[in-house]
């Protein structure tokens, strides 16, 4: 797949789920080796969550599924610039050294 599809994912995530009231309107897929590992929509108002917001579900699911607390050969495609507290646990969680909103923050 190419970055632009990744893209493609995330903001089709947030329109699906917006769509059927599973979250707000923001999606973010993680990728390894060219593959997405893990997606993640907002499901704040779902979940009764504050922190459930795309980027954070998808580290989470991403975390899990690979058994580690950190993300090192990952990207992270979100369908908006992440808020303070996803851009802290986007450092935190170590991906590739930028992560990816309309290719890369401009």
């Amino acid at each position: 797949m190419t970055e632009q599809a990744f893209m493609q994912r995330a903001i089709a995530l947030a329109l699906e789920k917006m769509r059927t009231n599973s979250g707000g309107p923001f999606g973010a897929v993680i990728v390894r080796n060219n593959t997405i590992i893990s997606e993640g929509w907002n499901e704040v108002t779902s979940s009764y969550d504050p922190t459930a917001h795309a980027e954070i579900v998808a580290s989470r699911r991403a975390c899990a599924r690979l058994g580690a607390f950190n993300l090192p050969d990952c990207d992270i495609y979100t369908s908006c610039e992440p808020c303070p507290m996803c851009l802290g646990a986007i450092y935190w969680a170590r991906p590739c050294p930028c992560p990816r909103q309309s290719r890369q923050w401009r």
